[in-house]
């Protein structure tokens, strides 16, 4: 069975390679060996074209309501928004049509009532869809139901992949410590702050006159800024204050004012925990997808302008994912 998930969702899968923009692992082929009114294909994989519009009409008509119907000719470096719009819907796609591969490797189904939503979902969608509008996205309501689909494996079998596993963060590897910092550029003036510090002066108070950081009080986790700043900070203790030492082209002072911010630390050990779990996906996703082929018929995707789907008005297809999976 295959399954679909969310544009939204799909942005979730931070890790994963766009297929289409450059990943070094897959083989991409720009080809016309696929059929007339297929997009891409990855591996087993494919996507028609029907399918991208769906998703491209819909996003069209979010952006449309927030900035306007004249957005599209504006640019956004050497692209228009319309370029960049289709950039990014067949990224998503190509992100889904991956996921939905990955599933049946490593033997991830949709469950009934998972389908069944699907087919729910699908028909409330394309009883929203004017008959217009079917003709011209030509999709009926099977097809729309295999996108969900897709749309929901996706997302199970990233979830899956990445929760099935034990992971144990250790307080020392999410610790997160509060500092005082200043920073300049001779050593010879470093020494001379450092020997003040060791009088008794304040160390908010020369940081303010002397220090070129536009901060001097900072939170810092580990791999934040590694290096010597990095050794130095998380060894201090409460009200330490560190030696000087060399780091970007200057010199550093630091005061550790809290070893262990609770608060904070257990809500980036969750953060750590997710780095790690998403670490683990990535390295399954790299060696599955290494000698995976991709072909993408280019100028069909380059034939699609919004001037021909100035009618179209459909804008709830992720709206109606959201209802049937995620509340």
């Amino acid at each position: 069975m295959r399954g679909r998930r969310t544009y939204k969702a799909v942005g979730l899968i931070l890790s994963v390679c766009f297929l289409l923009s450059g990943c070094s692992n897959t083989k991409i082929v720009l080809t016309t060996g696929l059929a007339s009114d297929e997009l891409f294909r990855i591996g087993e994989e494919s996507c028609r074209l029907s399918e991208a519009l769906v998703y491209l009409m819909n996003e069209k008509s979010t952006y449309e309501k927030v900035y306007g119907i004249d957005m599209w000719e504006h640019a956004i470096g050497e692209e228009t928004m319309e370029e960049y719009l289709k950039n990014q819907v067949l990224s998503e796609l190509a992100q889904v049509k991956s996921m939905v591969l990955l599933a049946g490797e490593e033997e991830i189904l949709l469950s009934e009532d998972e389908i069944s939503q699907s087919e729910e979902a699908a028909s409330e969608y394309f009883a929203s869809l004017s008959p217009e509008d079917a003709a011209v996205l030509k999709v009926d309501q099977e097809a729309i139901a295999g996108m969900y689909e897709d749309y929901c494996l996706a997302f199970k079998t990233y979830r899956q992949i990445t929760e099935d596993v034990s992971i144990e963060i250790s307080d020392d590897e999410a610790r997160i410590i509060q500092l005082q910092q200043m920073f300049v550029p001779e050593e010879g003036l470093a020494g001379e702050l450092k020997r003040r510090l060791e009088e008794g002066e304040d160390f908010g108070s020369l940081a303010a006159n002397y220090s070129q950081l536009s901060q001097t009080t900072v939170s810092v986790a580990r791999g934040d800024r590694g290096g010597a700043y990095e050794e130095v900070a998380f060894e201090l203790n409460n009200d330490e204050i560190s030696d000087v030492f060399a780091e970007d082209g200057g010199y550093y002072i630091l005061k550790c004012l809290n070893t262990y911010m609770e608060e904070e630390s257990e809500a980036n050990k969750l953060q750590v925990e997710q780095k790690q779990r998403t670490e683990r996906f990535q390295n399954i996703y790299t060696e599955l997808m290494k000698d995976t082929l991709s072909e993408f018929q280019e100028k069909l995707w380059d034939k699609v302008c919004f001037s021909d789907y100035e009618e179209v008005e459909t804008s709830s297809f992720f709206e109606i994912y959201k209802k049937y999976f995620e509340e």
